[in-house]
């Protein structure tokens, strides 16, 4: 398992090079009832529709929870899709825009999956900590507070746990 990370002015890069294959991480990588409870210290739960599908225009709403962002409510939209390649969201959190691309990339290990936060200002939930967060990322410093190189590998050696152990109880069940 290897594990990259860099911060740039206005985006965040993680690399990370997960054993399995990606249809094997696709579903746990990519849907939104897996990503609270692969995070270190979440501040927020996932509400999703019953009608809910992987699939462009599709969303889900962030319920925030923790001390900085309590009562945010940010709905997270599918904005790209390629099933086991590429997965495309599109966020307004506090004046802010964030964009994550996901990109796996299949290879004789298992998969690299890239993980690129792409920030900018929003006239979307703007209020005074939004006017706040613009000021942070035009000097850089957004970038520099939300970048958790340690927080993304926990995420992502919790995912691999999840995989394995499901395979393995999966691997149990048809012996």
């Amino acid at each position: 398992m290897s594990f990259q990370g860099k911060r740039k002015y206005r985006k965040t890069i993680v690399h990370f090079q997960s054993k399995f294959k990606p249809q094997e991480i696709w579903e746990f990588l990519v849907h939104p009832k897996h990503v609270v409870k692969f995070t270190k210290d979440p501040c927020y739960y996932c509400e999703i529709s019953n009608d809910f599908v992987l699939e462009k225009k599709h969303f889900w709403t962030e319920v925030h929870t923790g001390k900085d962002c309590e009562g945010d409510i940010v709905k997270s939209v599918i904005i790209g899709l390629k099933q086991y390649q590429s997965f495309s969201t599109l966020r307004h959190q506090a004046g802010i825009k964030n964009k994550t691309i996901l990109t796996l990339t299949e290879n004789e290990s298992g998969t690299l999956i890239s993980e690129e936060q792409i920030f900018s200002p929003s006239f979307k939930s703007v209020s005074l900590l939004g006017l706040f967060a613009w000021l942070m990322l035009l000097t850089g410093m957004l970038t520099r507070f939300s970048f958790q190189p340690d927080d993304d590998l926990f995420w992502f050696e919790r995912m691999e746990e999840t995989v394995a152990n499901t395979q393995l109880a999966s691997s149990e069940t048809s012996n």
